[in-house]
């Protein structure tokens, strides 16, 4: 497989050997081994993971390259690492959280703390919320930040969904040990668990819904929700468009379901990574829908 691709690549042979070096020590690892062994295994392949997927691509033909099908197990086995790092992480933070005298103090040295508070500020904007509005988010995490973001600096209640039971409920300990249970909850599904029902009032329940660059498939997701949403509602989704990123999350090359209408899309400004776009439900679908 590395023999192909290096016949076409313009990229030097020395960052086809970096991935590849990387995917030999990732696909070893199995899930419950990257989420509980020995920090210093996973969090040095982390570093050079994070190091190489943010370098840029030189052009279209580079990106074309190396989105070969031979590639595909390479980044589906980087993403699967990546996002279960992030779980380890947040879980971490969370546990310490719980732990401390000082939980605010905790939870603003998370690695990834500036970068919510710039991607939070984003769709606050863009979504055009205000006070007192109440959000859904899909794919919250052990540590829902986002949440967090929105209703401490925005007064932004919100309902998390997150679809792995222990981390839903550890997420629930840490709202209540910050003193935020009252303004936002979360509940153990995924994107099915989201219905009619959670819109039923458009002016008192959920005004938009976000959905988290780990929660995927987007198609699936984009899918049904335009089941359920009420025409005019406003969601944001986040992707990973920068250099080599994007080819460990091919979201960022959704074709949107019909239905729906992009009206924004903002690239990321350090320290964040993610794009954030912005739909809208037009309620123009096929007849036979």
């Amino acid at each position: 497989m590395v023999s192909t691709i290096i016949e076409d690549l313009e990229l030097s042979e020395t960052t086809l050997e970096e991935i590849f070096g990387l995917y030999q020590d990732i696909r070893e690892l199995s899930d419950e081994e990257i989420l509980s062994c020995p920090l210093d295994r996973v969090e040095k392949t982390f570093l050079k993971l994070d190091a190489l997927i943010t370098r840029d691509l030189y052009s279209d033909k580079d990106f074309d390259l190396f989105n070969k099908p031979e590639m595909e197990p390479v980044f589906a086995h980087m993403n699967r690492f990546r996002n279960l790092c992030t779980v380890r992480l947040e879980t971490r933070y969370s546990n310490e959280i719980l732990a401390s005298r000082s939980p605010w103090e905790v939870l603003e040295k998370y690695t990834f703390y500036r970068n919510y508070l710039r991607l939070v500020q984003i769709e606050y904007e863009d979504l055009k919320l205000k006070p007192e509005d109440r959000i859904s988010f899909l794919g919250s995490g052990p540590l829902p930040l986002t949440l967090i973001v929105f209703l401490k600096r925005h007064g932004i209640k919100g309902t998390g969904i997150e679809q792995d039971p222990a981390r839903a409920q550890l997420s629930i300990k840490v709202l209540d040990k910050l003193g935020l249970s009252e303004g936002i909850t979360v509940i153990n599904g995924n994107h099915l668990s989201i219905t009619r029902a959670d819109f039923i009032d458009y002016g008192a329940d959920s005004k938009a819904l976000i959905i988290a660059a780990q929660a995927e498939p987007k198609k699936e997701i984009l899918d049904h929700l335009l089941k359920v949403i009420p025409e005019g509602c406003r969601l944001s989704y986040r992707i990973y468009e920068k250099g080599l990123m994007k080819l460990l999350n091919l979201d960022s090359l959704l074709d949107l379901p019909e239905g729906y209408r992009e009206y924004k899309r903002v690239r990321p400004v350090p320290p964040a990574y993610n794009t954030v776009v912005f739909l809208e439900k037009t309620g123009l679908l096929k007849k036979n829908e």
